[in-house]
């Protein structure tokens, strides 16, 4: 079991289970005992703590989504630099990626597409106005929820302006098969590079397909840079003429001609859905040399036969200058002729073999004898053990005889083993079941001379038994077969101390749970189930509700910290009744002295007495060596 897992931090979070893992980190998700909320920490892994260019992606993802606010943006709840264990807080999403439910289904509707997409692009348009650049949008960073709302995640490669000088090897970052060419190749960065990466995306959910492969991060890498993608209408011919124009120019390879920012990008996307056979004029914006223009002259009745065609055309035409324009067009025609006119006859159309059972695609021959089947397997809630629950690549594609068909096979629900709680007392085996991800269900009694009273005889499922995790377990606790009943004595008002002895005396089980109460004074009884009065037999569990004390002050950063000198937050956060720690860093955003950021971010909400880290612009004009880049798939 990961050694996180039930650990407590900063007093209020419970870290309950691993949900996500990362290059840098991991996520938990845990319980907020001051909330009464679940939510998702995001804590930096062991060996990076000591590495500086791990701590400053840390860092610099916390003051990317401290800056934000946004519906279809994950939301910022806390943040801790100090110590050993380093850590975000960002609210729980219950949900999947976007990349597991294009692979799920395949090819997006054009409607569906487009709705996940201009809420990409909304959250971006939020993003850049406070000069936030993402640097890593990828299907795989943007969760989906159950009512078709996106959370847009993972800043750790943001590039926050005014906030950090940017190292070479931190521009040559991302995932390359949504990596901008400019980023592939180690360039300065903009919200440009956001928009292509949104381009790719909105590709693969018209497509179902990226628009680059191959077996290497590098060799995706330079395609990116060098090779203009398949349209999109190459592989779903009926695509309105419209959303094809939308996904080039987001994915141009020239900065200058992409939208200019993802508001331009939202409002072309929004004209198409009031017109679908709209036909924008994105000529002016693409030029083929210094003094040529493209021209393409589409008709809205046009077959997309013919369509591509006069495509062709068109191209021929803008490229023909002079002398040479006879012999350009001869051959080019000759090559379109061609092409148009003939069919690779020897290519296999890729079966789907989503849903069906892997031992029975083994073993038919119709797909064997055309391609090899290789096996991954994944824990699946809903498509049960055995069957494929995706592939790669997907259904319809064609291929020469022998290509490789990677399938992804259901491991059937994940799996918990359930823990041995006989001869143990009721709450020792709730925390037992619920350290192995089951919980706790109903209760019954049965005499036994074998098992103590009070203590559990038996469980189902049984103990040592494989079941799936959030499995709930029922027990059978022992009483004794003369066993009296006895009315719960009165205890509301009594220490704790004095309750729990008071039901000892009557053969009466405690089960303690603490909760704040502005009433009752700390570790008094507030009340307890059954009440008063109720009857109950010997060896049952009465719960006793202790009070915490009052609920703590909550103090909340101020906003308009930020840009004052040191000495004047220093007095307006002491002032406040919460301990100060300045830092000084080199920064040339702001004038020396002047206070550019504060740990925990403003506007997050603390107790009184804990300590606020605060960064103080030191005005040294060093900067750091350039790093080498580096490429991330």
């Amino acid at each position: 079991m990961d050694k996180l897992i039930g650990k407590v931090l900063n007093g209020r979070y419970i870290i309950k289970e691993i949900i996500g893992m990362g290059g840098m980190s991991v996520v938990y998700k845990a319980e907020d005992t001051l909330e009464d909320r679940f939510v998702a920490i995001k804590i930096l892994k062991d060996e990076f703590v000591n590495e500086p260019k791990f701590r400053r992606r840390f860092l610099n993802e916390s003051r990317a989504i401290a800056m934000l606010s946004h519906e279809n943006i994950v939301d910022v709840v806390d943040v801790n630099f100090e110590g050993d264990i380093q850590y975000i807080v960002m609210e729980y999403i219950e949900g999947i990626t976007l990349k597991e439910y294009i692979n799920s289904k395949g090819p997006l509707s054009v409607e569906e597409a487009l709705s996940y997409t201009k809420q990409i692009l909304s959250a971006l348009c939020h993003a850049h106005e406070r000069g936030v650049v993402h640097r890593d949008i990828k299907p795989q960073n943007i969760m989906l929820l159950p009512d078709n709302r996106i959370k847009v995640t993972d800043f750790g490669i943001a590039h926050v302006s005014n906030f950090e000088t940017v190292t070479m090897s931190e521009m040559a970052i991302g995932s390359v098969h949504y990596i901008s060419p400019e980023q592939a190749k180690g360039l300065p960065t903009d919200e440009k590079s956001d928009i292509y990466s949104t381009g790719v995306i909105l590709y693969e959910m018209i497509t179902g397909r990226l628009p680059f492969e191959s077996d290497t991060a590098v060799s995706v890498a330079l395609m990116q840079v060098q090779q203009e993608p398949p349209k999109p209408s190459v592989y779903i011919p009926d695509l309105p003429i419209g959303i094809e124009q939308i996904i080039m120019k987001a994915m141009q390879k020239k900065v200058s001609y992409r939208y200019r920012n993802a508001k331009e990008m939202l409002d072309d996307i929004e004209a198409f859905e009031e017109d679908n056979s709209i036909i924008f004029d994105h000529t002016a914006d693409i030029s083929l040399d210094d003094s040529t223009k493209m021209i393409e002259h589409i008709k809205i009745d046009e077959t997309p036969e013919e369509r591509k065609k006069q495509m062709w055309k068109n191209r021929i035409f803008a490229l023909c200058s002079g002398a040479a324009a006879a012999i350009i067009l001869l051959t080019i025609g000759t090559i379109l002729l061609f092409t148009l006119g003939s069919e690779d006859s020897n290519l296999i159309e890729v079966p789907n073999l989503i849903g069906e059972s892997y031992e029975a695609v083994k073993e038919d021959i119709s797909i064997i004898k055309y391609f090899t089947i290789t096996e991954k397997q994944e824990f699946h809630d809903t498509v049960n053990q055995g069957y494929i629950i995706s592939q790669n690549p997907l259904p319809g594609k064609k291929y020469e005889p022998g290509k490789e068909i990677t399938v992804v096979v259901s491991m059937g629900k994940e799996m918990s083993i359930v823990p041995y709680i006989v001869d143990t007392a009721p709450g020792q085996a709730r925390v037992l079941l619920e350290n192995a991800g089951l919980s706790l269900g109903k209760t019954t009694y049965q005499t036994s001379a074998d098992i103590k009273e009070g203590f559990i005889i038996s469980c189902t499922p049984e103990c040592g038994s494989s079941v799936a995790t959030g499995t709930v377990v029922d027990i059978v606790v022992s009483r004794s077969p003369e066993t009296q009943t006895v009315q719960v004595p009165p205890l509301e008002g009594q220490t704790e101390y004095a309750a729990k002895t008071a039901l000892t005396e009557l053969g009466l089980l405690s089960d303690i749970r603490l909760t704040y109460d502005n009433s009752v004074a700390e570790g008094i009884v507030i009340s307890s189930s059954p009440s008063e009065g109720t009857e109950v037999k010997k060896g049952e569990t009465v719960t006793l509700y202790i009070s915490k004390g009052a609920s703590p002050v909550v103090l909340t950063i101020p906003q308009d910290i930020i840009g004052k000198t040191e000495d004047e937050v220093i007095s307006i956060l002491t002032g406040m009744g919460l301990k100060v720690n300045p830092v000084e860093h080199e920064y040339q955003g702001c004038e020396p002295g002047t206070v550019y950021s504060v740990s925990p971010a403003p506007g997050t909400e603390i107790e009184p007495g804990i300590t606020v880290t605060i960064s103080v612009a030191s005005g040294n004009d060093s900067e750091p060596e350039p790093e080498q880049p580096e490429i991330q798939e």
